[in-house]
């Protein structure tokens, strides 16, 4: 007959083995959060990943859910203003933004510099009569994309004219799906139909007039295909796209508690670079950029 020591004995042994079990769980679980529309990058990167390390789970969760307060890997696609001295930042990706329109849009088909670009999607002071009849859609959210794009152009992202959407990057191109007269921007992961890599429904891309010559001439116009696109961005970047990167970043500390984080990070660097194309992103690093150590 089994005593009341053995008893709490067996309880003992099942409630350390299920405490081990949950620590084994909680070193192999790895939560991420950041810039959204990386996602399906990053979810591709996740699931490659595990086909070599099946233990390792991964929580790929919005910035706004409750459970990215846990997140140890961030993902940030706009300048980081600081650094903090304790954590790692890599640089995984690049991406672009370009102005868009409705295809039934005054603006589809034609070609904007990049001073008219400025005159119709930022305010201000003296009246502005290109954007007659034109309806500029903006983020609700002062998101990572929107802030990057009025940056590069000199201006902030109240400064953006027009309707505010909320939600994420598809929801702006829904609205200017929606909409024959609006223009917005958008980054090429969504522009485009990532199976036939043409623009999606209803959506064109604005072309620049980068001789300012007040025509479109071919070597202007790369925007039809998006790995035409790619190329030409990461061979031959035009100054007046916006291009930024994607940067990835994590306490080194977790190095050695979560070993599988560094692991992560150099397949990332490595074997992960071969999906950026697919997904409408660039290479971490420009073509002709010289390595430094």
């Amino acid at each position: 007959m089994k005593t009341h020591a053995h008893f709490l004995l067996a309880a003992l042994l099942v409630i350390t083995h299920a405490n081990t079990a949950k620590a084994a769980t909680n070193q192999d679980t790895i939560t991420v959060t950041g810039t959204r529309f990386t996602f399906p990058l990053v979810q591709d990167w996740i699931d490659d990943f595990q086909q070599t390390h099946p233990g390792t789970v991964f929580r790929l969760v919005s910035p706004r859910d409750p459970a990215a307060a846990q997140a140890v890997i961030h993902f940030t696609a706009q300048r980081i203003p600081q650094h903090k001295e304790q954590y790692q930042y890599v640089a995984v990706a690049r991406y672009a933004l370009l102005p868009v329109t409705n295809i039934h849009s005054a603006h589809a088909g034609k070609s904007l510099t990049v001073e008219h670009l400025k005159e119709l999607y930022f305010k201000r002071e003296q009246k502005n009569t290109a954007s007659e009849q034109v309806v500029v859609y903006n983020r609700l959210e002062k998101s990572c994309a929107p802030v990057t794009f009025a940056a590069f152009y000199g201006a902030a992202f109240e400064d953006i004219k027009g309707k505010q959407v909320p939600g994420d990057d598809q929801q702006l191109l829904k609205a200017v799906q929606e909409d024959p007269a609006a223009v917005s921007f958008n980054n090429p992961g969504f522009i485009y139909d990532l199976r036939n890599r043409k623009p999606v429904h209803n959506i064109a891309v604005i072309p620049l007039d980068l001789n300012n010559n007040g025509r479109l001439e071919q070597e202007e116009n790369f925007y039809t295909d998006l790995d035409v696109l790619i190329n030409r961005l990461e061979t031959a970047p035009p100054p007046g796209i916006p291009i930024e990167e994607v940067v990835l970043s994590y306490d080194r500390s977790l190095e050695k508690t979560q070993p599988v984080i560094a692991a992560w990070v150099q397949y990332i660097q490595r074997e992960g670079q071969t999906q950026l194309h697919h997904f409408g992103f660039l290479t971490a690093h420009p073509v002709n950029a010289v390595a430094t150590k």
